[in-house]
C-alpha cells in the first residue's frame, strides 16, 4: 500500500502529495484518515497514542440502562460511547423509548447512532459541547433529566450546563483511554523509512500521550506542523510547545485532510 501510494503522490497537487503523515488516533478508528492521507497521495504512519478499553459492569451503570426510559434526553460525547451505550441497550431494550431526544458532538457519532435507526440533533456551528449547548431545546429544562454517555473522566461542562438550566443528570462512563505504550526498538522501526512530514492529534489525551512516548523518538516534533480539531487543542498544544498548530474545521477525515492539503 506504501509503495503504492509514493507511485501515485506526483498525480497530487496538494501538500500532501508524497508526505508521511503521524495518525495518532486509536487503531479501530484510524482507518478512515489512513484511507483519506493515501487517497490524496500521502504515507501515512499509524501509530495509535492511546487505546479504548471498555469498563467493567457496575450495578449503578446497568441501573441507569433499565431506568433507561426515565429520561428525556440522552447525550452521547463520541463514536466509542456510541457503539457501547448501543450495546448496552440492546440487551434491555429491543425498542427504545419513543420519547427521547437524542444529542451528539459530531457527525461520526451521529452516524453510528444512524445506522442503529436514532437521529440525533448534531450542532452545525462547531464540534464540541460549547456548540451542543447552543441547542433551544437544551436552555429551559426544569423537571427534564438526562443521561450521558461519555468516556472516563474528560469534562464536566455538559454536566454544570445542563443542571444551571434546570435540568437532573446522569453520566455513565463506558470506556476509558490508555496509553500505547512503545519500546524504542518499535518506534525506529516505525520510522525506519524516515520520520514524519506531519501530525495529526484528534485529543488533548493523544497529545499528551505523543509529548510522553515520542520525545526521543521524534525530537524535531514541535517544529512539525501539527494538525488538531479544535480550538482547544490547539491551545494546548501550543502551551506544550508546538509552533506550527492548524486547526481543522471538524474532526472529519476530509476535513483533517484538507487542513494537511493547505499547510504548505
Amino acid at each position: 500500500m506504501t509503495l503504492f501510494t509514493k507511485t501515485m503522490a506526483s498525480h497530487h497537487s496538494g501538500w500532501l502529495a508524497g508526505k508521511r503523515v503521524l495518525v495518532t488516533r486509536p487503531a479501530a478508528q484510524a482507518g478512515g484518515l489512513i484511507r483519506a492521507v493515501e487517497n490524496q497521495g500521502g504515507i501515512a504512519i499509524a501509530c495509535p497514542m492511546v487505546a479504548i478499553e471498555p469498563l467493567p459492569e457496575k450495578q449503578t451503570s446497568k441501573q441507569k440502562i433499565i431506568n433507561f426510559d426515565q429520561y428525556d434526553g440522552v447525550i452521547v460525547v463520541s463514536r466509542n460511547a456510541a457503539q457501547m451505550a448501543l450495546d448496552w441497550l440492546d440487551q434491555y431494550w429491543p425498542q427504545l423509548p419513543a420519547h427521547q431526544q437524542w444529542f451528539v458532538v459530531g457527525e461520526g457519532t451521529a452516524n453510528c447512532l444512524r445506522n442503529a435507526g436514532i437521529e440525533p440533533l448534531v450542532p452545525t456551528s462547531g464540534f464540541n459541547s460549547e456548540a451542543l449547548l447552543e441547542f433551544e431545546q437544551l436552555q429551559q429544562l426544569e423537571q427534564q433529566r438526562f443521561l450521558i454517555f461519555k468516556g472516563e473522566g474528560g469534562r464536566e461542562l455538559l454536566t454544570q450546563q445542563l443542571e444551571s438550566r434546570g435540568a437532573a443528570v446522569d453520566w455513565l462512563e463506558l470506556y476509558r483511554r490508555v496509553t500505547v505504550n512503545y519500546t524504542d526498538t518499535q518506534l525506529s522501526g516505525l520510522f525506519s523509512h524516515g520520520g514524519p512530514d506531519a501530525l495529526v492529534a484528534t485529543s488533548s489525551g493523544i497529545l499528551t500521550a505523543m509529548d510522553s512516548q515520542l520525545a526521543d523518538a521524534l525530537p524535531m516534533r514541535l517544529e512539525l506542523p501539527l494538525v488538531v480539531v479544535s480550538q482547544r487543542i490547539a491551545e494546548f498544544a501550543k502551551q506544550l510547545g508546538y509552533r506550527h498548530v492548524f486547526t481543522s474545521p471538524s474532526p472529519a477525515d476530509d476535513s483533517i485532510v484538507a487542513t494537511l492539503n493547505v499547510i504548505g
